[in-house]
C-alpha cells in the first residue's frame, strides 16, 4: 500500500514538468527540450542491480549526468520526488574512483554538497539544494530513472522524384528551435538529365558544433561537396550536384541549439552546351519555332578567330516576360561581372550587339509556368 502511494506521488510530481510535445516520446515518457531525450521513472522501487535491466526492458537506458544542462533539467524534474532515482554511476571498489556506465568520470561539479561520501558504492540523483549526485548504498530501494533518444528527425528522408523540380525542407523545429543530439539524413532526386541546386537560407545554428554536410549523390558515400558550420568565416550555403541526386546530413551536439535552417532546392536542365566557331552561325531556343519546354536551361558559346569581334543579331524573340530569359555575356563563361543583357518578353527583336572581344556566351532559362516559341538569332564576325 505504501509502495503504491509512493509510486503515485512519483508520477504525480513528474507529470507537472512536461515541457514539450510528448508525441516525441512513447506513451508515459516525458520529453525534455533541454536535452532532447525522453525520460520515465520506474513504477516501483528497486535495488541498483535491478535498475539497469528494468530500463533496458522498456527500451531505454539508465541515466547518468552527462552535462550541466541535463543536471539542471533533472533538478526540476525530480525536485518534488519522495525518493532519489538511481544513476548509472558507481564506485570502483579497487581504485575508489567513480565511473559512469560508459566508463567516463562524473565531473566534480555534478556532485551534491559534501559528495562523494564514503557510505556506499552506488549513486542516486538528489533533486533538492544542492542538487547533484549523491552516494547511496547499492541495496537501497529507489526508483529507476530511464531515458531514450526520441525520433526527432523527420520520417520523410527522400524528397523530389521524377516529376518534382523544386521544394523546401526545414530543419526539425524550424523556425523556433532545433533539438540536441540530432543525426538527420536527407536525400533529393530529380528528373533525368537535370542537376540540383541547394540554398540554405536562413541558416542559424550553434557555431562549429552543429553543421550540415553535403554529398554529390544519394548517400554519404558519394563525393563530398562541403560543410556548413556557421563559424563566422566565409559561410558557404549554396551547392550544386553533378547529376540528378544530392544528399546531406544535419548533426547537432548535446549543448546549445538555435532556430535552424530552411533549404530551398531546385532542379536545372543538364543539357550539353551548343558551341560554334568560325566566321558566322545561328542559334535558336530549343524546339523553335514551337514552344520551348519548362525548366529549360541551354548554354551557347561563340568563339571568333583571334583579332575579331562578334556581332549578334536577334531577329525573333517571344518569351514569358521576366521569368524566361536570355542572358548575354561578353566572355567565354557565365559571370555576373560579364553580363551584358538580360532579355525577355515580346518587345526585344530586332536587337543587335557587338562584343568587345572574340567571345560571347549566352544562357537561356525558363520556369515552369508559361512556355512560348522563344528566339532566333544569327552572328557574324567583324
Amino acid at each position: 500500500m505504501i509502495g503504491a502511494v509512493l509510486t503515485a506521488l512519483i508520477f504525480a510530481s513528474s507529470a507537472q514538468v512536461v515541457t514539450a510535445d510528448v508525441n516525441h516520446c512513447p506513451s508515459g515518457w516525458t520529453f525534455s527540450t533541454n536535452t532532447s531525450y525522453c525520460y520515465i521513472p520506474s513504477p516501483q522501487y528497486m535495488t541498483y542491480a535491478e535498475a539497469g535491466s528494468f530500463c533496458q526492458s522498456i527500451g531505454g537506458s539508465q541515466i547518468f549526468v552527462v552535462s550541466s544542462t541535463e543536471l539542471s533539467w533533472l533538478t526540476d524534474f525530480t525536485s518534488s520526488w519522495l525518493a532519489q532515482p538511481w544513476l548509472a554511476t558507481t564506485r570502483n571498489t579497487t581504485t575508489g574512483k567513480w565511473y559512469n556506465s560508459d566508463n567516463t568520470t562524473p565531473l566534480s561539479t555534478y556532485w551534491s554538497t559534501g559528495e562523494p561520501g564514503v557510505n556506499g558504492d552506488c549513486a542516486t540523483f538528489k533533486g533538492t539544494t544542492k542538487a547533484g549526485i549523491k552516494v547511496t548504498q547499492c541495496y537501497s530501494m529507489q526508483p529507476a530513472l530511464c531515458k531514450q533518444m526520441p525520433a526527432l528527425c523527420p520520417t520523410q528522408t527522400q524528397y523530389g522524384g521524377s516529376s518534382t523540380r523544386s521544394g523546401i525542407i526545414n530543419s526539425p523545429g524550424y523556425p523556433v528551435q532545433y533539438y540536441n543530439n540530432l543525426d538527420c539524413f536527407y536525400s533529393i532526386s530529380s528528373p533525368p538529365n537535370t542537376y540540383i541546386t541547394l540554398l540554405f537560407y536562413p541558416y542559424v545554428v550553434y557555431d562549429y558544433f552543429d553543421y550540415v554536410t553535403v554529398y554529390d549523390g544519394p548517400n554519404t558515400t558519394s563525393r563530398y561537396l562541403g560543410t556548413i558550420d556557421d563559424d563566422g568565416w566565409d559561410l558557404r550555403n549554396d551547392f550544386e550536384s553533378s547529376n540528378n541526386s544530392i544528399s546531406f546530413r544535419f548533426r547537432t551536439n548535446s549543448v546549445i541549439t538555435n532556430k535552424g535552417w530552411q533549404l530551398t532546392w531546385n532542379t536545372k536542365s543538364n543539357t550539353p552546351p551548343i558551341k560554334q566557331t568560325g566566321q558566322n552561325g545561328s542559334f535558336t531556343s530549343p524546339n523553335y519555332p514551337n514552344n520551348y519546354d519548362p525548366y529549360t536551361e541551354q548554354l551557347y558559346y561563340i568563339t571568333a578567330p583571334v583579332g575579331f569581334q562578334v556581332n549578334v543579331t536577334i531577329t525573333d524573340f517571344v518569351t514569358e516576360s521576366t521569368f524566361d530569359v536570355l542572358e548575354v555575356y561578353n566572355a567565354s563563361y557565365v559571370s555576373s561581372y560579364t553580363l551584358v543583357a538580360n532579355l525577355s518578353g515580346s518587345a526585344v527583336a530586332p536587337w543587335s550587339w557587338l562584343s568587345p572581344s572574340r567571345y560571347v556566351t549566352m544562357r537561356f532559362k525558363s520556369d515552369s509556368m508559361i512556355q512560348k516559341k522563344g528566339f532566333s538569332l544569327f552572328w557574324i564576325i567583324q
